[in-house]
């Protein structure tokens, strides 16, 4: 990261008006460098500031292992959507982003992209099997799509643990760090900053970063106070401000809709911290056009050393180095077959769903536990099973008090007289007016029974009425599920036979290096005067920085580099289409529940009422 002039900055211009218009201009410029493929990866951190300017807020999660950052984030969702375990901290940096559909796309190392359903994140990021291996290997970045509405407005990256070795800085993604608006750094209760923190928390203070702490789990001690002042004098002139909260209770809290207990985790602090950064416009503003600065530094070396290169020999290299070397090839190879493995076990899960549901009970259990069986006509189905069963247990209890009352009764009776209730009853014996009070007890309850059948047999019906059409539609919803896991599949092999195409354009790109001139043009003629308004939120210093940079480019003679030979690439490498033949293996079982697989075999039947017979 450029060390950055910290002196305050006064805003003259609206972000609303600036921003965007900056960002036309490096679309611009990103769509004729990126014909170049030798300014490649530069290109890619064009696009990455492009991205970043057009998103949302962008909030950094940091901290060493073991603080509850992955917790924290849970806190603020609402629910525990990223994996947390003791033994696996999370292996890869997460954007969390806002999205209608929940679901996670995968970016790995090499530009693929691949997209799991939520039940898969366990796999990404903290699961220890060797699948999980595998694909963290190659993993770059991970996003999660999520329906929540503080992330309409900002970004939330869940970062990897710190590495801090003795005696040293503690090491973290200065790419990614360039990146975020905001970095709120997560301390635990009555655990110190290590030294390897403060290191480089004095190293981003040089660069005019300055830090959130957010003090968790509160919760678990009540020295809060003394812990954040005494950090406050080691490292407050680091840290922009301490934000103490309890990311336990703040989960907790919504999860049971305890409002004493939400206000105890302290959230509502944090999430207006949260709020402040998202409305920090101008602050952004300045961010992207000093990160884009710093992307002409890096343009600048790249222009500089292609005229002292070989570029049919360094093409080759890069094209060999892809498609000819069979131990990358075959571990990409293995990482997608990983891929397809995972989508296979998925589409042996959906196939077999309803193989052992053979009750009602247990067809809406298999409901509840698959997201993709659930919608509004299956909700209504389900509300009205629900409500059956409700029924039937009701009637139950009342039968079932109503026969150890008849039995209490009877035994008394039994106990006075020396016959049973019912002999009496039809009998001639004389009862006294506690027994037919008893009695008339029971013919009460044996009422309530009634009434209750009935509303058991009205419940039954409708269910009954809607259980065959209510089956083929839950059978649509898994051929779709299925239909959707075979196209995913279909969209990695089309990834794989696009990348071999893009290896054959290599070489017809060679020469193509007039597109770097025609930048250099673009930015002379386009982004230096706009950036040197006298509206733009800029230093001296960084102005300074701007005018050598851009002239330094400029200077930059890349017209008699043009490139006449053309590479032909060793077609060694063909791209093997990775098999998912799982039709016949894996059959669709169907779910055909009779009227009797729906009903209750076990209904008792509704008690008679009791008649008495008295005698004159």
């Amino acid at each position: 990261m450029t060390n950055i002039d910290t002196t305050p900055i006064d805003y003259t211009a609206s972000a609303n008006n600036i921003l965007p218009q900056f960002v036309d201009r490096l679309r611009q410029l990103h769509s004729i460098i990126v014909q170049n493929t030798y300014v490649k990866d530069t290109a890619k951190h064009l696009n990455r500031i492009i991205q970043d300017a057009n998103n949302e807020t962008m909030v950094l999660i940091v901290g060493k292992q073991r603080v509850g950052k992955t917790t924290l984030v849970n806190g603020l969702l609402g629910r525990s959507i990223l994996p947390v375990s003791d033994q696996n901290p999370t292996g890869v940096n997460t954007f969390l982003r806002y999205g209608e559909n929940e679901e996670v796309k995968a970016y790995f190392l090499d530009g693929m992209v691949a997209i799991f359903d939520m039940s898969k994140l366990e796999l990404l990021t903290t699961g220890d099997t060797f699948a999980s291996q595998i694909l963290r290997e190659h993993l770059d970045y991970l996003e999660v799509y999520i329906k929540h509405d503080l992330l309409k407005s900002v970004t939330i990256i869940d970062s990897v643990s710190l590495e801090a070795g003795g005696g040293e800085m503690a090491y973290f993604s200065e790419s990614l760090i360039n990146r975020v608006d905001e970095i709120f750094w997560v301390l635990r209760s009555q655990s110190m900053a290590i030294d390897a923190e403060i290191l480089l928390m004095e190293a981003l203070k040089n660069k005019g970063v300055v830090p959130l702490c957010i003090v968790n789990a509160i919760d678990t001690n009540n020295n809060t106070e003394a812990f954040i002042s005494s950090e406050k004098k080691r490292i407050g002139h680091l840290i922009s401000d301490f934000v103490p909260v309890s990311a336990i209770d703040a989960i907790e809290a919504q999860r049971t809709e305890n409002k004493e207990l939400w206000h105890q985790s302290q959230y509502d602090n944090l999430i207006a911290e949260i709020q402040r950064v998202a409305m920090n416009s101008d602050k952004k503003t300045y961010a992207i056009i000093i990160r884009f600065l710093q992307w002409l530094e890096r343009f600048r070396f790249e222009l500089t050393v292609i005229p002292q290169r070989d570029p049919f020999q360094s093409a080759v290299e890069n094209i060999e180095k892809f498609a000819g070397d069979t131990q990358y090839e075959f571990s990409r190879y293995q990482r997608d077959l990983a891929i397809v493995q995972e989508y296979e076990q998925e589409y042996e899960q959906v196939a077999n769903v309803f193989k052992n549901v053979q009750t009602l009970y247990q067809l809406l259990q298999t409901i509840s536990q698959n997201d993709y069986l659930q919608d509004d006509q299956v909700e209504q189905f389900t509300e009205k099973a629900v409500i059956y069963q409700q029924a039937l247990r009701e009637y139950r209890n009342m039968h079932n008090e109503y026969m150890r009352e008849h039995e209490r009764l009877d035994a008394q009776h039994k106990k006075i007289h020396g016959k049973g209730l019912m002999k009496a009853i039809f009998g001639q014996h004389t009862q006294n007016e506690f027994f037919k009070e008893r009695v008339l007890r029971l013919n009460e309850q044996q009422e309530e029974c009634v009434t209750q059948y009935a509303k058991v047999r009205e419940a039954e019906a409708s269910i009954i009425e809607e259980i065959q059409s209510i089956q083929s539609y839950l059978i649509g919803l898994s051929k779709k599920r299925l239909a959707r896991i075979e196209n995913r599949v279909k969209e990695l092999n089309q990834q794989r036979a696009k990348e071999k195409k893009q290896l054959k354009l290599y070489a017809a790109k060679l020469n193509e290096f007039s597109c770097l001139i025609e930048a250099q043009g673009f930015i002379k003629d386009n982004i230096k005067p706009f950036l040197m308004e006298d509206r733009m939120p800029l230093r001296v210093k960084d102005q300074q920085m701007l005018e050598e940079t851009i002239y330094s480019i400029i200077d930059i003679d890349l017209s008699k580099n043009g490139l006449l030979a053309r590479s032909q690439m060793n077609n060694k490498m063909e791209s093997i289409e990775i098999p998912f033949e799982v039709d016949s293996k894996y059959p669709l079982q169907d779910l055909r529940l009779a009227e009797t697989d729906v009903k209750s075999n076990d209904i008792p039947a509704i008690p008679n009422k009791l008649e008495v017979q008295y005698e004159s």
